[in-house]
């Protein structure tokens, strides 16, 4: 049997969702499993023990991987109809997914729309959508496997040299709704400076205008768009801390076993908190939050009225228990 897991297209997602190949490698133990991923995210799956191949999907190239493929099964964690589509349109696979959008007449398996939560972590919802064709397990936990190349490249970027390593990361793709000022990331920059710590900041294009903020204002070295996703990986595992807003590397970096100090504003920690223990969550509850929105049009209340000395305090907290996560 051929099996095709479609991977979500979020890399926070795509870390959390790798507990599905081992479900499915639990109730399927002699098939190839493949994993169908966009190709700016597919490093999150490379060297995953319970997978055959990694294909990375190019802008408009997943219709022709499943035709490509062969495929018997498909599992979906993208809940759009297009998703659906797109698999039903290149295999005759069996299509397993969640009934969301009116698209449940496409899937030969169904997860309920209920069973989709958002009170609880997500990690779950996608344990819930792998029984749909795999046997779950409440020990699978969110793993990316860190390959020799992308931890030489990153002991390159950025040597060890004995003192604590912080990566600060200002930005979040999802929108302001999720960003921690970089003025406060800059104050949390300098005072780890003074106690010892080397740090670094890093994010992507996208990040630019953080990145400089924080640059221009603190001792650090500057990682930004100088990294794949697997050599990011490989650059949070080096370190002992993550400081970083509710975005991918905050899982990247607990999926990799190091501590995360998580700073969340409009979105629920319950629900996408970063994963296992010795992470610790920051945020200012108001009557709104979680609100979910990308953006405010009453002021950021939630992530203003967390202020930069907290977040040094917890960094440091987090330093002081070792560093290392259970991710």
């Amino acid at each position: 049997m051929r099996i095709a897991f479609r991977a979500p297209n979020w890399l926070g997602d795509a870390v959390m969702a790798t507990v599905v190949p081992p479900a499915l490698r639990r109730g399927h133990p002699d098939a190839a499993i493949d994993v169908l991923v966009p190709a700016a995210i597919a490093d999150v799956y490379a060297g995953h023990p319970d997978i055959q191949r990694v294909v990375p999907l190019p802008p408009g190239g997943e219709v022709d991987a499943y035709r490509a493929g062969g495929y018997d099964r498909a599992l979906l964690a993208p809940d759009s109809f297009g998703s659906a589509w797109r698999a039903a349109r290149g295999s005759r696979a069996k299509r397993y997914g969640s009934a969301t959008l009116a698209r449940g007449w496409l899937l030969a398996g169904r997860l309920p729309a209920r069973e989709w939560r958002r009170d609880r972590h997500q990690v779950e919802n996608y344990r819930a959508l792998a029984s749909l064709l795999g046997e779950p397990s409440g020990a699978d936990v969110p793993r990316v496997v860190v390959v020799s190349s992308w931890r030489a490249e990153a002991e390159r970027l950025w040597p060890r040299d004995g003192r604590p390593h912080v990566a600060l990361h200002p930005g979040a793709t999802y929108g302001p709704a999720k960003r921690w000022s970089a003025e406060r990331f800059a104050e949390v920059a300098r005072s780890l400076a003074e106690h010892g710590c080397a740090v670094a900041v890093v994010g992507g294009s996208g990040d630019r205008e953080a990145i400089d903020t924080v640059r221009a204002a603190a001792p650090v070295l500057d990682l930004g768009g100088r990294t794949s996703v697997g050599v990011l990986a490989a650059v949070l595992e080096g370190c002992d801390v993550v400081v970083t807003n509710d975005t991918g590397p905050m899982h990247l970096a607990a999926a990799v076993g190091t501590r995360a100090v998580a700073i969340f504003g409009s979105t629920n920690p319950t629900w996408t908190g970063p994963y296992g223990v010795g992470h610790r969550v920051v945020r200012h509850v108001v009557p709104c939050s979680p609100c979910y929105r990308r953006d405010c049009r009453i002021g950021y209340l939630c992530l203003e009225g967390v202020d930069a000395t907290r977040v040094v305090r917890e960094s440091l907290a987090a330093l002081a228990g070792g560093g290392r996560g259970a991710g």
